[in-house]
């Protein structure tokens, strides 16, 4: 029985993960600071540790802030 709904569920969405119609993935966005900063930019926020230079990246499909260990300064 579980193989028929696997199959089933294949069959139906065509062996793909359906897109929503009329979103474009690489129109997406970080935000901080009410800012947005596309995919791939580097900024400088400020995080419990200080300010840190963080990359703004895609992670699972979900655009997230990838930050490193170089201090930027604060101005």
């Amino acid at each position: 029985m579980r193989y028929v709904v696997v199959a089933l569920s294949l069959l139906l969405t065509g062996g793909a993960v359906a897109q929503i119609p009329g979103h474009d993935p690489a129109d997406c966005y970080c935000r901080a600071a009410g800012r947005m900063f596309a995919v791939g930019q580097n900024v400088c926020l400020r995080t419990p540790d200080g300010p840190r230079l963080a990359r703004c990246d895609m992670v699972l499909n979900v655009t997230s802030w990838i930050f490193s260990e170089i201090p930027c300064l604060d101005s």
